[in-house]
């Protein structure tokens, strides 16, 4: 069946040989697969060239490539471990006035996938490749007072994915448009009661629930679908807010300071 198979393809090859079509039709394939690649790339270098003029407009730094270690942070909403992990490119970096940076940036996760590959001796050789999975997103990180538990205020559908290995908080606050939008994730009540005051859970209401928030060692992130590159630098100063407004309490208890 295997013989039948080969002589089976061997004919159709030499029939489309033969066929006068068949340059025009592989010269529009490798067209479309051109101009594809080429819109590809002037998507991406219109958006980097706009993100950073949004940046220089606010007086903020711009690199293309991440050259701050933020993907080293295994924050629960981005992929990491076991061959996935997760880039930053594109970034917004806003220094606040005390040398702080604050950084808003494109994601992209991806995964290591083992692929055979054929060699000379035909036989199977196992390779890794790497690839970009799923949709790009914007992030912002800020550098936080505290060294954080894990803490995710998120909105229904993107908290939901983490409810298996993690705790669902219930906190009894006044805003209803902070239940209408909001969960809490994480396994400290207290800490999670004493960080979400009313500056804070304000702050969170006012973003409509676009984004979410997590909090975590030394940093938060904030996470929403990819942005206009004219927003990044607001994103930056979002996440700079959001460090600025960790209660007083917090801050003192954590670093053993008297209230």
């Amino acid at each position: 069946m295997q013989s039948s198979f080969t002589e089976s393809d061997d004919d159709l090859l030499v029939w489309l040989s033969e066929q006068w079509w068949t340059p025009w039709l592989m010269l529009a394939a490798f067209s479309l697969v051109g101009l594809w690649m080429v819109r590809s790339l002037l998507i991406h270098r219109g958006r980097a060239g706009r993100i950073e003029r949004a940046a220089t407009a606010a007086g903020m730094e711009y690199r293309e490539q991440d050259g701050f270690g933020l993907s080293r942070v295994p924050f629960a909403h981005m992929e990491r471990g076991d061959g996935r992990g997760w880039t930053a490119s594109q970034i917004v970096t806003l220094t606040t006035r005390d040398g702080l940076r604050v950084h808003a940036f494109d994601v992209r996760s991806w995964a290591d996938v083992v692929v055979p590959q054929r060699d000379m001796a035909d036989d199977s050789t196992p390779r890794v490749v790497r690839r970009h999975r799923g949709a790009t997103r914007t992030a912002a990180m800020a550098p936080l007072p505290i060294d954080a538990p894990r803490l995710v205020v998120g909105r229904e559908n993107a908290a939901s994915k983490l409810f298996v290995a993690a705790t669902r908080i219930d906190l009894d606050v006044e805003s209803e448009a902070f239940n209408r939008s909001y969960h809490v994730i994480g396994d400290d009540r207290r800490f999670a009661r004493s960080l979400l005051d009313a500056q804070m859970i304000d702050l969170m209401v006012s973003t409509d629930g676009k984004i979410t928030f997590e909090f975590f060692g030394r940093w938060v992130l904030l996470h929403t679908e990819q942005l206009d590159p004219s927003l990044m630098p607001g994103l930056a100063r979002l996440a700079d807010r959001t460090r600025q407004l960790v209660p007083r309490p917090v801050i003192d208890r954590a670093t053993g300071s008297p209230r």
